[in-house]
């Protein structure tokens, strides 16, 4: 019972229709032992509380595990690099999530200018660790 709700919340989501998704996907009620109806009863209770939340016509993600398979993702391609820290290359999950193309690309080049880009990092980034090590190693070096 509990795996069956677990596939039908990994593969539809959350939605106001993932009660009646999830009764459709258990199998009929005969008679159960104490403990099994009432874990029956209290999931559906649950799941229609959640799902009574969430606005009409909208699906939320009811498992980490896309959210992980992405980080993942991220994780081998940064992999590559000297650092091992989420910094500018952060901006490159969206990439990692669609199918890319030229036209595709073109639109986002356009569509976000650089200065924009070096204001959003320096305002939730800050400096890299590449920049903080060299400001903390580096010797100030003033004018003679």
């Amino acid at each position: 019972m509990a795996k069956t709700i677990q596939t039908v919340l990994k593969t539809h989501g959350l939605s106001r229709a993932t009660p009646a998704a999830v009764q459709a996907a258990l199998p009929k009620p005969g008679p159960l032992a104490a403990p099994v109806a009432d874990f029956r009863t209290r999931m559906l209770q649950h799941i229609e509380h959640e799902a009574a939340k969430l606005p009409a016509g909208a699906t939320w993600l009811a498992s980490s595990d896309i959210i992980e398979l992405v980080f993942g993702h991220y994780k081998a391609f940064t992999a590559r690099g000297p650092l091992k820290e989420v910094g500018r290359m952060v901006r490159l999950i969206p990439a990692l999530l669609s199918q890319l193309t030229a036209p595709r690309m073109r639109g986002a080049i356009r569509s976000v200018r650089t200065v924009d880009v070096k204001q959003w990092v320096h305002a939730h980034l800050g400096p890299s660790m590449l920049a903080r090590r060299r400001r903390v190693l580096r010797p100030d070096m003033k004018p003679a």
